[in-house]
């Protein structure tokens, strides 16, 4: 028995999927962060190879040397060293054929059988991409919390830091986000007087330079939290907008749709907000943005194309349905 495997490394966590050519999942097996720029070439490598392997435990032993096509789907551009040394591990598990995908061609492959069309993501980063043929046409953003990724959790979490500080600093108006970003970082201070917001802006403000500047993003669900209060509302409507010009950065006339959203800002947080708060995002295209909460459909779709297999609409469905299947069994 032929049998294909799809993974997508996140970084956060690996998930991976053996189907066969008929879109059925053999084995589903889920291990730590995949990618190398986040964990670190070992880490990653250990992690692929371990979510695969897991995966294969579904598969006949006889048979786990007849993976004729492993596709693993990641962020970034993925140095000589990183791609022998996880081709190396994967065809000493029997696989053939080993290619490493893009995770935002594997997202947007997981909300729809189109070969052309959109894709957004906006998590802690941000990126889009229009596909046409099943290929990635067009990329923008993906540059990182220092040099792009607007709309995106960092981003968000830096205004919501800085209106918090320029608040108490008595620069800018008072907010319901201070006393929630205070409670995360554990200052306690009494707000009601102006040396308590003093005295609270001096604790936070140092506890703040002391973090990554990254893990800011934590904090962008604080937004989300209060987004009827003006200051909040005003980070979230200014992320749908750069968001929205993002999309408009990939977009062409003669290629109108649709449009797969992915990452926690878009699909639970923008688009689970009010209208008024996605009203730029939902204009994007002549339907609403289907969202998908991973890439792992996706490469199963991008490992049954690499196969050879046509991907239709039913199969699609099969693949989603299967995936869904077992990785709520697994």
């Amino acid at each position: 028995m032929t049998f294909l495997l799809a993974a997508d490394a996140g970084g956060t966590s690996t998930r991976a999927v053996a189907l066969d050519a008929g879109g059925q999942a053999l084995g589903y097996g889920r291990a730590g962060a995949g990618n190398p720029t986040a964990a670190g070439t070992d880490e990653a490598v250990a992690a692929v190879e371990r979510a695969c392997e897991l995966a294969l435990s579904g598969v006949a032993r006889d048979a786990v040397d007849h993976c004729a096509t492993a596709v693993i789907a990641m962020a970034g551009v993925q140095t000589t060293e990183f791609r022998d040394r996880l081709v190396a591990r994967l065809t000493a598990l029997g696989c053939r054929q080993v290619v490493l995908g893009h995770d935002l061609l594997a997202m947007f492959h997981s909300g729809t059988p189109s070969t052309e069309g959109y894709v957004l993501v906006a998590g802690t980063g941000t990126i889009a991409g229009r596909v046409a043929g099943s290929r990635l046409e067009r990329v923008v953003g993906g540059h990182g919390w220092l040099l792009g990724d607007a709309g995106g959790g960092y981003w968000i979490g830096r205004r919501v830091a800085r209106a918090v500080v320029a608040a108490l600093d008595g620069q800018a108006p008072p907010t319901a986000l201070t006393a929630l970003l205070l409670d995360a970082v554990g200052v306690q201070a009494d707000l009601s007087t102006e040396p308590g917001r003093l005295d609270a802006m001096k604790r936070l403000v140092p506890s703040l330079y002391a973090r990554r500047p990254v893990s800011l993003a934590a904090f962008a669900p604080l937004a989300f939290a209060v987004h009827q209060d003006p200051v909040a509302r005003e980070i979230l409507v200014a992320s749908s907008v750069v968001l929205a010009d993002l999309v408009r950065a990939v977009r062409v006339p003669e290629l109108p749709g649709p449009l797969v959203v992915g990452g926690s800002v878009v699909v639970r947080g923008l688009l689970a907000a009010p209208d008024d708060l996605r009203a730029e995002l939902t204009q994007l295209a002549d339907v609403e943005p289907i969202r998908v909460s991973d890439g792992l459909v996706g490469a199963a779709v991008l490992t049954l194309k690499a196969a050879g297999v046509p991907v239709d609409e039913a199969l699609f469905s099969r693949v989603r349905d299967e995936v869904i299947r077992v990785a709520d069994t697994g």
